[in-house]
This record gives C-alpha cells, sequence and structure tokens, in this order.
C-alpha cells in the first residue's frame, strides 16, 4: 500500500507524458544558451514539405524557431522572464499585416483561425503548462504568413522544437498536422483550394499512438473520420521522430541546475495521500446521493467541500505545513497546494475504484448511460435544455448579412453558474471569470463547428444567425448539451436546417492494470479526472460534424480513442430521437421562411427611394426581408406565416409589371395610366408594362400642369429616350429632330437622368 501510494503522490506534479525526461529546467537563461543558427529538419507531408530550424540568440537568451511550409511561415520565440509566484507558460501571438483581413466562410468546414491559437495551445500543452518552472517563459508566436489550412499545425511544430529542444529536453516531443477529407480520401496538409473543396477539415496533435488533441469539423461518416484519424496519427509520429532526431543533434549545456517537477519530500507527500485516501473512501462509502432516482449533486459538493476544508485545517493544526519557499529535502512537511492537489487525486481515484469494482458511476448510472435530457421549446428560436446539473437556454436571431458568415456563437456564462469545483478551486473572482471566458470560448468555437454544416448555403438563406447561449448552470458535457440545444431552437427559428445534430462528450480513464474504461455524458467532477474528453456531433444519419479530443492528462491510446468516437455516436442516436419528437424539421410551426421572385427590372421599384419600400414593409409586417445584388429575388424571414403573406402581398404590389424593354429612338404607342405632379405614368401598349414621361418632355415650351395637357386613358405616339436609375424607361412627347432622332433622343434621356438625381 505505502508503495502504490508513493506512486501516486507523484502523479498530481509529475508528468507521465513526460517520463524519462531530464525535469524542468531551474536556470532556463542558461539552458536556452545553445549554439546559433542548424541545418533545417525538413519533413515531407503529401506534396509539401514542413521545414524547422531553431536559432539561439544567447545574450538575449532567447530560442527562436522558424517553421515554413507552401506559403505558410511562423516564428516561435521562446525567452523567459522574472515572476513572483512559480513560473508559468505564457503564449502570445503577433499577427501580421500580410496576414490579416481574411473572412472565414462559416458554411464551410470551419479550420484552425489565429485568434484560437492561445486556446489550442493550452489543450495541446497542458500537461507541460503544468508544470513548475524557476521562471516563467513566454512563447511568442509570430504569424508572418499564414494559410488558414495549415497555421495552426505549423505553430504547434515550430513550439514542440522549441519547448523540448529547450525546457523538456529528452522527454519525446509531438507533432501536428492538418487533414482534409476530398471526395472521400484523406489528404495530407491540404492546399487552399482542397480545403474549400473538403467535406471535413481536421487538425491532428500527437506522439506516436499516444494522440493529445484533434479537432475536425464538416461531414463525414465515422469510417471516413476513422480513416483520416489513422492517417493523422502516422504522420504525427514522423514528425515527432523527426523533431526527437533533430533535438538530439543539439548541444547540451550539462551544467546546467536541474530541478524535477515533482514534490520536495515524496515520503510526506505518500503519507499524506494516505491520509487524504481513507477519509475520501470512507466519505463516498458512507454517503447516499440518489435520492428517489435523482442525483444530490448539491449533496455530494457540499460534502467534499467541507471534507477538503477539514483535511487541511487538520494538517495546519498538526503544524505540517511550510512555505512553500522554504524547499527542504526530507523536512517531513507539505504545503497548502500539495494537500489540495493530494486531494483531488484522492477524489480521482476513489471514484476509479468504485467505477471499477462495482461498474457504476457515482451518480448511479453505468460507463455509457446518458443522463436524462430534458428539452423546452419554448417561443420562436428559444430552447432550454436541462442534463441533471447542466441547464442552459439557446436564443437564435436572424438578421440580414451581406457577409458570407452567416453564423455567430456567443456565450453568457455567469460566475452564479459557474461548476462548483472551479469557484471552489480559484479563490479570487477575477481569476474564475477567466475561467468563465475560456470555457465560453471553447463553446462557441466548438458550436460554430457542429452548426455550420447543417446550415443552407449563403446564396439560399442570405442571413445572418446569432445563437446566443445563457448558462444557469453548469455540471459537465456543456458544450455538447448546448448543440442540442441551439439545434432545436435554430429549428424553432425557421432556418432551413438539413438535420438535427446532437452532441455527446465521452471520458477516457486509464486504469493501472486493464483495458481503459469509457464513459459518456461527464459530469464536471468526472471531467476533473478522466485521463482525455472526446466530445462529438452527429446526425441521425450517422454523418459526423465536428469531433475534438482535449483534456489529456496522461498519455492515453490510439484505440481507446476510436472506442470512445463509436460509444459517442451510440449516445448521439438516443438523444436525436427525441430531439426530433420535440421539434420536427419537417412540422411547419414557428417561424417561415420563403423565396419570391422579383419581376426583372423591378428591383428598384420593390427596394424605394433609399430603401423606404422596405423599412415600410418590415415595420408594418415584423418580417426580415434581403435582397441580394445579381439576383431577381426576394428572402422574406418571419416569425408566423401571415406576416410573411402580408409583407409578400406587399413586395408584389410594389413591383408591379416589370419595364418593358424598349429601344432608344423609337416611338411607341402609350396610354396615361397615372398623372403626378412632375409628369405622367403610361402603360406601352405594344411591349406591356410601364413607362414615365416627365414634364418637361410633354410639349416644348414651359408646362405648368401635367393634366392640362394629359387625361387618364389618353393615347398618344411617345418616343424612347433612355431609362433612369430605376430602369424605367423614359418617354418623350415632343417632335424628334429630322438629322438624327436616336442621338438627339439619347442626350435628352441623359440630361433627364441628371435633372432626376439633382432633384433626388
Amino acid at each position: 500500500m505505502a508503495l502504490r501510494t508513493l506512486s501516486r503522490a507523484c502523479r498530481p506534479l509529475d508528468c507521465t507524458l513526460l517520463q524519462g525526461a531530464q525535469g524542468c529546467f531551474r536556470n532556463p537563461v542558461r539552458a536556452l544558451q545553445m549554439d546559433g543558427a542548424r541545418k533545417a529538419c525538413n519533413v515531407q507531408l503529401g506534396s509539401s514539405e514542413l521545414s524547422l530550424q531553431s536559432q539561439t540568440l544567447g545574450w538575449q537568451a532567447v530560442t527562436a524557431v522558424e517553421a515554413k511550409q507552401d506559403a505558410a511561415q511562423v516564428v516561435a520565440a521562446l525567452a523567459t522572464c522574472s515572476s513572483f509566484s512559480e513560473g508559468t507558460i505564457q503564449v502570445r501571438v503577433n499577427e501580421s499585416s500580410s496576414a490579416r483581413g481574411r473572412t472565414f466562410d462559416t458554411n464551410k468546414s470551419v479550420m484552425t483561425s489565429i485568434e484560437s491559437i492561445p486556446l489550442i495551445f493550452r489543450k495541446v500543452f497542458q500537461r507541460e503548462f503544468a508544470l513548475p518552472l524557476e521562471s516563467t517563459l513566454v512563447l511568442d508566436l509570430s504569424i508572418l504568413q499564414s494559410q488558414e489550412v495549415d497555421v495552426g499545425a505549423l505553430s504547434i511544430n515550430a513550439a514542440s522544437l522549441a519547448l523540448y529542444s529547450a525546457v523538456f529536453r529528452g522527454a519525446p516531443p509531438l507533432g501536428a498536422v492538418s487533414i482534409a477529407v476530398v471526395d472521400g480520401e484523406a489528404v495530407v496538409s491540404p492546399s487552399k483550394g482542397q480545403m474549400t473543396r473538403a467535406s471535413m477539415n481536421m487538425m491532428y496533435a500527437g506522439r506516436e499512438g499516444a494522440p493529445v488533441y484533434f479537432h475536425a469539423s464538416g461531414e463525414a461518416t465515422a469510417e471516413t473520420l476513422i480513416s483520416a484519424l489513422r492517417l493523422a496519427n502516422g504522420e504525427v509520429s514522423r514528425i515527432a521522430k523527426s523533431i526527437e532526431d533533430y533535438v538530439g543533434q543539439g548541444a547540451v549545456d550539462k551544467e546546467a541546475d536541474l530541478a524535477l517537477g515533482t514534490a520536495e519530500d515524496l515520503v510526506a507527500i505518500a503519507r499524506v495521500r494516505d491520509f487524504l485516501d481513507d477519509k475520501v473512501s470512507d466519505f463516498l462509502a458512507g454517503q447516499v446521493f440518489l435520492e428517489g432516482g435523482t442525483f444530490n449533486l448539491l449533496g455530494l459538493n457540499s460534502g467534499l467541500g467541507e471534507l477538503k476544508r477539514n483535511c487541511i485545517d487538520y494538517f495546519r493544526k498538526i503544524g505540517a505545513f511550510r512555505s512553500p519557499l522554504a524547499k527542504i529535502a526530507g523536512s517531513g512537511c507539505v504545503t497548502k497546494e500539495e494537500v489540495e492537489l493530494g486531494f483531488s487525486e484522492s477524489v480521482k481515484w476513489a471514484m476509479i475504484d468504485s467505477i471499477v469494482s462495482e461498474g457504476k458511476r457515482i451518480d448511479g448510472r453505468g460507463y455509457r448511460d446518458l443522463r436524462r435530457t430534458q428539452f423546452e421549446n419554448g417561443a420562436s428560436g428559444m430552447c432550454t435544455v436541462e442534463r441533471d446539473g447542466t441547464k442552459l437556454n439557446s436564443t437564435v436571431s436572424v438578421t440580414t448579412s451581406r457577409s458570407p458568415r452567416t453564423l455567430e456563437c456567443r456565450h453568457n456564462l455567469a460566475i452564479t453558474a459557474a461548476p462548483f469545483q472551479m469557484r471552489s478551486s480559484r479563490h479570487h473572482i477575477r481569476a474564475l471569470e477567466y475561467d468563465l471566458m475560456q470555457a465560453g470560448q471553447e463553446s462557441s468555437l466548438f458550436t460554430e463547428k457542429a452548426l455550420s454544416p447543417i446550415l443552407p448555403e449563403f446564396a439560399s438563406f442570405p442571413y445572418y444567425v446569432k445563437v446566443k447561449c445563457q448558462a444557469l448552470s453548469m455540471d459537465g458535457s456543456f458544450p455538447t448539451t448546448n448543440v442540442c440545444a441551439s439545434s432545436v431552437a435554430l429549428a424553432s427559428a425557421g432556418v432551413p436546417l438539413k438535420y438535427h445534430v446532437a452532441g455527446t462528450s465521452a471520458g477516457i480513464v486509464n486504469q493501472e492494470m486493464g483495458e481503459p474504461i469509457i464513459i459518456l455524458d461527464l459530469m464536471d467532477l468526472e471531467e476533473r479526472f478522466v485521463d482525455g474528453i472526446l466530445m462529438l456531433t452527429s446526425a441521425d444519419t450517422g454523418v459526423i460534424t465536428s469531433a475534438s479530443l482535449g483534456g489529456v492528462k496522461s498519455a492515453i491510446s490510439f484505440d481507446s480513442l476510436l472506442d470512445a468516437l463509436s460509444g459517442s455516436v451510440s449516445g448521439n442516436n438516443t438523444v436525436l430521437s427525441h430531439m426530433n419528437e420535440i421539434c420536427s424539421l419537417e412540422d411547419e410551426k414557428g417561424s417561415v421562411f420563403e423565396k419570391i421572385a422579383i419581376p426583372k427590372g423591378s428591383r428598384g421599384k420593390v427596394i424605394g427611394p433609399g430603401g423606404s419600400h422596405i423599412k415600410d414593409v418590415e415595420a408594418l409586417t415584423g418580417v426580415i426581408i434581403s435582397l441580394q445584388e445579381k439576383e431577381d429575388a426576394a428572402f422574406v424571414y418571419g416569425t408566423d406565416s401571415e406576416s410573411c403573406k402580408k409583407a409578400i402581398g406587399m413586395l408584389m404590389k410594389y413591383a408591379g409589371r416589370p419595364s418593358p424593354n424598349l429601344s432608344v429612338g423609337t416611338s411607341y404607342k402609350v396610354k396615361v395610366s397615372k398623372i403626378l405632379e412632375y409628369g405622367a405614368v403610361v402603360e406601352v401598349q405594344d411591349q406591356g408594362g410601364d413607362g414615365w414621361i416627365h414634364i418637361s418632355e410633354i410639349r416644348d415650351g414651359h408646362v405648368k400642369k401635367v393634366e392640362d395637357e394629359l387625361s387618364l386613358g389618353q393615347l398618344l405616339d411617345a418616343l424612347c429616350i433612355g431609362k433612369n436609375a430605376r430602369g424605367t424607361p423614359q418617354l418623350s412627347l415632343k417632335a424628334p429632330s429630322s438629322d438624327s432622332s436616336s442621338s438627339d433622343a439619347r442626350k435628352r434621356g441623359r440630361s433627364r437622368k441628371q435633372s432626376d438625381r439633382s432633384k433626388k
């Protein structure tokens, strides 16, 4: 028992992914002083070549790695700075002017954006960032030239070489690669054209047979995704091996003072863990958290919080605490932080023992049982979802848009909705707000990637869709639950979806002896002790729209990842059956979307002066109207069918009959249909449609009133002299000159246009 506990005592601070490493540098400045520029490390990836080259500026204590691949170029610079607390690793992204100004079409598969790189780095290098360092390391990523398909993987490869050559020297580095599924085939490091045509895009990071992080978005079957993952795993293994060989060529500062990232007194930590293991086991065994089939989450969190405080008070009373600055080996003392980490590990292993020995989780569910999901489909564009302790509200709003970016997801995560474990571990409100901001950003990115493939193309639905999520309470599986709520809210809002998508999270739990365990629909407490979390969204047709792996705390096998993937797909099918009952896509209730054809040449009539006609229709009916350039059609979106019918009637009334196609200089038979102050509207007899006779074109000389010269129903011979800005033919009753009637008519038409514009 003592030896087993001693090995567990190292786990809160030791990194199992970095076994064999010499440790973290106590003096990173000295460690960064290696040789200058070295020969580049080249790896062939598909049709392109990855080039990595490191260079150290010793007098500045900066290690720089330049990474190139096709048109993309990234420089990762690693330096040290002083810190009043334990050292950490900070990531900053600097984007050059040549890489800015890009727009992302969310109707396509969304790849790694530059804005999401810091969030991805915290997931890829999660274990490395958690290790204690003597100084703070700053990792500056300069995106010199970017190609959206490669910039994420390229940045990870550059950072991997910088970190594992200077800080974690001796540990196996990781690599990253981008994959695109084009015409059913997986393509390594695709070009921009291939990325645009791809049905699914993916970025994958890891070591040989040990995935660390990946995200994929688009549309693909499970078999296609698995094939792409296998290809990515093989390519990443080659990249990681090349980086490892390249790092081994450099000089090592053997005199550098090394410090292991573990506790100072392992024997004291082992004794503390024995005490905490007994306390946590007794607490979980003596409490019943299922009351009438309902899991008492509040009782569990309150009980664990009180037990943790009592344990800390106990060690404080017996004088077992020491200052974090007084690092005396063999003192028999520990720090408060070490006790808190030990308590978390005790809870983790107690829950794992319960799962393995009893075959059920803390809330009574089996390995792959889902929590009961309740949907409340409220007003148009609103849906509330509750999964025991996780409850949220998703609201959809639709507005007109001329940009290809048609989807945006926002999250409002209040402090009162934060999980208990997050609130209890963060003792400063600013730190808690930062954690919530990161959680909201992660959920927004995941939701956008999951929903983008099911939205219609911009040409058929030219609207800007905004999804806003309000968290009421959070207890695990928040991003996947939000996808379920947002899909129902979109359908309720009348957005024409291809199909519903649901999301399920899967946790991978490694065992000391035995195969990994896969558990579905994680609680917040479970998310903190599993060794990896897979989030996946799919439709009942078997199409996967997004998948993401993160939160890897120790090495997981590739086979366990595939097992978690199949479990998530099965869980989604269960949720989708309930979603289709609540809000079927074939149900005509809710908002209405219509597309009507506008007669050619009547676009200006529909819009009206300064858009007045469109504004009037929207104000009177409450619908949203969108007219796209180069398309003779109007899109009408409303909350009910009656409003849409009324709006369509008003638009068609404004459109009237299409303007006739008349030739300049040709005379036509017209009939006066309307007399106005500055002219008359006439109906062209042979062609059909309306024309316009300005008051100055009725006769030579000054005309005081139109009605003095013309009367309703009067038949006249009029000469076409051009068209106005709206495309309406301009006619004249003046006699043309005998020399050149066509040229004279064109001149009069141009002068008439200028006169009309000056009046406007």
